[in-house]
């Protein structure tokens, strides 16, 4: 827990650091944490690509580079304060000396905490309700996430197996497996992760991330409410919109990473939106100007922060960047529309005499700037994600991994029909109830879609391996949780943007709609497609905020107060019934019941999901650990779990494949090794154990041994 507080001291210290100077700026305290969490994130990146190629990738060297962070975070704060200590007319633009001088000296979050005072003093009962029922399912998300032992499924397939394997290693290179998702997929929670590790000795802290990653998705959707003009009401509306989204509850305590991938697109979200929620810059600025008119252009840093906040984006999952292509491209596009206005208003406006030659100079090198602006943010993000490309180009000779990671979660064919009955099954399973008479007619209706232009609803090419549609989703288990309220709520308002604007908000709505087509063209349906599109409910959420707020204040104006507290109080009650039956009751971790965290011993919780596979885990890792071994075998199928050997074998056994299926890397000789373990290919895993060897097959899991040591 020392290591948590170190870090809950690091974030608002750099927080500090990078806090926005402009007056103007929305939210400046939680864009501070923005802007503070991208470049940690970035950092704990850089160190663990910078200690794998050195092959240092160990405690010591991690250690040394959080230490000389916490020095250089302490130093620039200190540095920051005291120059903007110094009189605002020593060290800025003259036009901005009214500004700086009307600033309070106890600074931005000084304000920024009496306004948050006096608001909540003032708020009324159902305000302090909603607030309540966010910090319970909070403080109950947190309770799950520090007191479960890491047990999901993928998790314990690749997800926390392939950082020991770094571990053990010293290095993220590609190793040999037979499981080609530990070698494959974006590792950048895996690289936060293993930060945790090797600073706190174990996987205690694991479940903090996707919990942190929660807090921070609904710190930059609030924040992205605030920037598409909604209120303090609004605001809080999106924050319980995200809180009491269940598969955001259920992964809040989890391993997974898709809330990770969250939090960095909605960080990127609120940093492209920053563009256009600035003041707008006057033309023709000169001595007669008024200081108060005068406006910064953007900031040099908006590339940089973006950049950094792509690259997390890339190197944790790539599907995160369906969402983060649109919004750049809107970031790009308004910037080249501004650059175009303002040139023009120097070149045609009405009054072109106030336009220096400086201003239409200024005015033509924007676009110059813009350009390269765009560039510096692709090749930031590079610097992040290029080094996990170029070994994926090493290894499977393409960036993308190999052709099976490919054909398995991607769509292979561009028939307008399948992809629309792609599109639609993924709505149906986010949109998923209890009432099953709905969740059929809707699926029935797919299916009879699908029947009347020919083809299969099942058809390969959009179906993951050999699931079938439709599945049941409304239940809260993490891999498949549905969001009918959210994704309800997220529709209307998404249509309410388009049908009211203004502009900034219809093409958020577009490019939220076109992030949602991508994931429909790319990505195959399955039955834990709801977990895949995490980014897509996060991004969404203002647009509920905003619009719930809107139908307030609509309906009040209307003198139909009644039919709002109707409506809202509804929605409310159901969406914090869900929410709190789903940290009650929620599964592979829940607060009460017979599978409470409190009931179950740490093994007992890393098993939940398959109780039956615990005593044969044990069973053989007992016997081989009384060997003594110094290595260990491993035989494994595409889905077998691997990170129980890590945990149930003594520490400092060196445990190595015997089979591989990534190009490049040589298996371990059985001969070679103490003792061998096995799940689930236990025909191949005998046909392995060399001659003489002693087979123990266990059902599910088995071990082999040498001749003297079984004999023992």
């Amino acid at each position: 827990m020392l290591l948590i507080l170190w870090l809950l001291v690091l974030l608002p210290a750099l927080a500090y650091a990078l806090r926005p100077a402009e007056g103007s700026v929305l939210a400046p305290v939680r864009l501070a944490v923005v802007r503070a969490a991208v470049p940690l994130g970035a950092y704990a990146v850089a160190v663990v690509e910078i200690a794998s190629a050195l092959h240092t990738l160990n405690t010591v060297a991690v250690a040394i580079a959080w230490t000389l962070a916490t020095i250089a975070i302490a130093a620039a704060a200190v540095v920051i304060r005291s120059i903007r200590d110094v009189a605002p007319a020593e060290r800025v633009h003259p036009a901005l000396v009214l500004r700086e001088e009307l600033r309070s000296r106890r600074g931005a979050t000084r304000r920024t905490w009496r306004r948050t005072k006096s608001a909540a003093a003032a708020a009324p009962a159902w305000q302090w309700g909603l607030s309540c029922v966010v910090a319970i399912l909070l403080i109950s998300a947190g309770v799950l996430a520090i007191a479960s032992a890491p047990n999901n499924f993928d998790s314990q397939t690749y997800h926390l197996p392939r950082i020991d394997r770094w571990l053990q290693n010293g290095s993220v290179d590609a190793f040999a497996t037979g499981i080609h998702r530990q070698v494959d997929l974006g590792p950048g929670s895996e690289y936060l992760l293993a930060h945790l590790h090797l600073l706190s000795g174990g996987d205690g802290a694991y479940n903090l991330v996707q919990f942190f990653a929660a807090i921070g998705c609904a710190i930059a959707a609030s924040r992205l409410t605030a920037q598409l003009g909604g209120g303090p009401i609004a605001q809080l509306a999106t924050v319980f919109v995200v809180a009491t989204t269940p598969e955001i509850l259920l992964q809040a305590s989890s391993t997974q990473v898709d809330l990770v991938a969250a939090a960095w697109v909605a960080c990127l979200a609120t940093l492209v939106l920053d563009e256009f929620t600035r003041p707008r810059e006057r033309i023709g600025l000169g001595d007669t100007e008024s200081p108060a008119s005068y406006v910064t252009p953007p900031p040099a840093s908006d590339a940089l922060y973006l950049g950094l906040a792509l690259g997390l984006i890339a190197v944790t999952k790539t599907t995160g960047l369906l969402a983060a292509a649109p919004l750049l491209l809107i970031w790009g596009i308004g910037r080249l529309v501004r650059d175009g206005r303002r040139r023009r208003a120097c070149m045609c406006g009405r009054s072109p005499q106030r336009c220096s030659r400086t201003d239409i100079s200024r005015a033509g090198e924007s676009r110059v700037k813009t350009v390269a602006a765009s560039l510096a943010v692709l090749a930031i993000a590079a610097l992040i994600v290029g080094p996990f490309l170029v070994r994926m180009q090493i290894t499977f000779g393409s960036p993308l991994g190999p052709e099976m990671l490919r054909e398995s979660i991607g769509v292979s064919t561009f028939d307008p029909r399948l992809l629309l009955v792609n599109a639609l099954r993924i709505a149906q399973t986010g949109l998923d109830t209890p009432i099953a008479p709905l969740s059929n007619a809707f699926a029935a209706a797919i299916a009879g879609l699908a029947s009347l232009m020919g083809i299969d609803v099942n058809d390969p090419a959009i179906t993951f391996g050999t699931t079938t549609f439709p599945v049941p989703a409304w239940y809260p288990d993490e891999d498949r949780a549905a969001f009918p309220l959210t994704g309800l709520a997220s529709l209307a308002g998404l249509t309410y943007f388009v049908a009211k604007g203004p502009g900034l908000r219809r093409a958020y709505a577009v490019a939220v709609a076109a992030a949602f087509i991508g994931v429909a063209c790319t990505v195959s349906w399955q039955p834990w497609i709801n977990r895949l599109v995490m980014f897509l409910v996060v991004l969404a959420a203002p647009a509920a905020g905003i619009a719930a707020a809107a139908l307030a204040r609509t309906l009040v104006a209307r003198r139909r107060a009644a039919v709002a507290w109707v409506l809202i109080g509804t929605f409310t009650v159901l969406a914090s019934v869900a929410g709190i039956l789903t940290v009650a009751y929620g599964y592979p971790r829940r607060l009460t019941g017979a599978l409470s965290v409190f009931t179950l011993s740490d093994t007992e919780e890393r098993f939940i999901r398959r109780p039956e596979w615990q005593p044969q885990y044990e069973q053989a890792a007992a016997a081989v650990a009384a060997t003594s071994p110094d290595t260990v075998g491993l035989v494994q199928g595409n889905d077998s779990w691997e990170y129980p050997w890590w945990i149930l074998l003594p520490e400092g056994t060196e445990i190595v494949a015997l089979q591989t299926v990534i190009p490049g890397t040589e298996a371990a000789d059985p001969a070679s090794v103490d003792a061998i373990v096995c799940a689930e290919d236990l025909d191949e895993c005998e046909t392995l154990a060399p001659d003489g060897w002693e087979f123990h097959d266990l059902g599910t899991v088995g071990y082999a041994l040498p001749p003297d040591e079984a004999l023992a």
